[in-house]
């Protein structure tokens, strides 16, 4: 009976969203990064830097960062809502952060034995890591981070796994570049059969250009490739920054019928004393699921 279930709750899940097991894991945190197209390797270094591309977080302008975040993803056709959490240190060449997601589904009816609901569940879905990058030489730095996941998509019926990314990033003046593997580990098994985790290679390129003192505008592109899936997504997005205190972003998602869908968005940013606030819209094609999502955060850095 709970395999039928299992199946059934994974299945309606993915009438909504790109069918694989874990897929919140691929679902960024960050407002920023929705904002421009679902860009994640080669922005700005923020809070979310440390699970976007824990390599950038060895180029941060300042010394510490948290944030926390809300996003409704797919309102429209679903109820889904995911909170993160945020952080790093930098020490020189070296910053260690952590992150974590709580990430909860529609809810849905449990019947008993004679057909009549017994309870409503609502399926939920946690990740906490840890993540470190060093800063080697010439602008080129590495990251890894290890990541702990746990689902619960039935009742009585948790499941676990462990994984890693890898990223290496090099920048030059103005311009960055960055490669990264992520969701590398474990398959999760929920008792009946193991599910391969999303993994993704992922590449990447921006550019910053300083217009003059105070203004500046970045240009971000990223593609990615859903390793089981065969999966590929790509991103393009832009950046103009008023004096490092207000930001509008503007960005273009594509995803295959094996990937988040393809989506515009656009987003705001406000760094004051060091409290930032950011916020992005996501507008879907046609019947997209994800028309109408939206994130925000609010952090400080220090």
């Amino acid at each position: 009976m709970k395999k039928i279930l299992l199946v059934f709750v994974l299945s309606f899940i993915a009438l909504g969203s790109y069918a694989q097991s874990l897929e919140f894991l691929n679902i960024s945190s960050d407002p920023y990064s929705y904002s421009m197209g679902g860009s994640t390797l080669t922005l700005d270094a923020n809070s979310f830097t440390v699970t976007n591309n824990a390599s950038a977080m060895a180029y941060a302008e300042d010394n510490m960062y948290a944030s926390v975040s809300y996003m409704a993803w797919q309102p429209e056709i679903l109820n889904n809502n995911m909170m993160g959490l945020s952080g790093f240190y930098r020490m020189g060449k070296l910053a260690v952060g952590i992150s974590g997601k709580y990430y909860t589904h529609t809810p849905y009816d449990i019947t008993d034995n004679l057909g009549f609901v017994s309870e409503m569940y609502t399926p939920v879905e946690l990740s906490a890591e840890v993540a470190a990058a060093y800063k080697l030489f010439l602008g080129l730095s590495v990251g890894a981070n290890i990541r702990y996941t746990l689902s619960s998509m039935i009742k009585d019926g948790d499941a676990s796994a462990i994984s890693a990314d890898i990223s290496v990033s090099y920048k030059l003046q103005g311009l960055m570049a960055s490669v990264a593997v992520t969701n590398i580990g474990s398959k999760i098994d929920y008792g009946y059969g193991p599910y391969d985790l999303p993994a993704m290679a992922k590449a990447g390129v921006g550019y910053k250009y300083g217009i003059n003192e105070k203004n500046t505008l970045l240009v971000s592109a990223e593609a990615d490739y859903l390793i089981y899936k065969g999966g590929i997504m790509a991103g393009v997005g832009a950046e103009y920054n008023y004096n490092k205190m207000i930001s509008a972003r503007v960005g273009y998602h594509y995803g295959d019928d094996n990937a988040i869908p393809s989506y515009a968005s656009a987003g705001i940013g406000i760094n004051i004393f060091g409290v930032s606030v950011n916020g992005a819209y996501i507008m879907g094609f046609g019947d997209s699921p994800v028309n109408g999502s939206y994130i925000l955060s609010l952090g400080y850095d220090f």
